[in-house]
């Protein structure tokens, strides 16, 4: 069973949206992906690469604007996080990292390419 979440925040007033079927169709493939519906295979690889290197120059700035909202309010809120180094898996452009900085004594941060 599959289950989305509502969205809390809303998204920030000019925050650019994707051409029609784009976001929809990242999101099919993840889905099929983690379902075991679809192979990983290398030209799923390049075909991935190849779009996120297309957006990545201004990604940060003019697509991901907002993202950091959620991070930064549970940041913000504290609770039980440990006092030792922050693991950030999957970090792409390092959009989270000085986020992360500021809340942990150490940050490491990994990003996965393809080769």
């Amino acid at each position: 069973m599959t289950a989305t979440l509502p969205r809390v925040l809303p998204s920030p007033d000019g925050k650019p949206v994707p051409p029609p079927g784009t976001a929809e169709a990242f999101r099919a493939f993840a889905r099929d992906l983690a379902a075991g519906r679809r192979p990983w295979t290398a030209e799923a690889a390049q075909f991935i690469t190849a779009q996120f290197d297309q957006f990545a120059a201004h990604w940060d700035t003019t697509r991901a604007t907002g993202r950091d909202d959620p991070v930064r309010d549970a940041l913000a809120r504290g609770g039980p996080m440990p006092q030792g180094p922050c693991l950030e898996l999957g970090s792409g452009t390092g959009l989270f990292t000085p986020i992360l900085t500021g809340a942990f004594p150490r940050v490491v941060s990994v990003v996965s390419t393809v080769a």
